[in-house]
């Protein structure tokens, strides 16, 4: 299983959290952008092809700002610390 196939099931915020996790797993580097205002991976700084990806779990996990990741990862464990 790759990455990529961790995109495949996110309909709403559980699932959306459960990718996130997923991603990790695969050792995907997931956090908060403050200048775009979502959910980035790290990738993205050479490879531009899951922006509409992570756009669309910032929105599945309702998160507008730092303060909404902060409470959505307290809620999930996004950083999975």
């Amino acid at each position: 299983m790759s990455f990529e196939e961790c995109f495949m099931h996110m309909e709403d915020e559980e699932e959306a959290a459960e990718c996130i996790h997923c991603l990790k797993k695969h050792g995907e580097q997931v956090m908060f952008d403050d200048d775009l205002g979502r959910l980035v991976m790290g990738r993205e700084i050479y490879d531009n092809r899951y922006v509409d990806k992570m756009e669309e779990l910032t929105k599945l996990l309702n998160i507008r700002n730092r303060r909404d990741y902060e409470f959505m990862d307290k809620k999930y464990n996004l950083t999975m610390y």
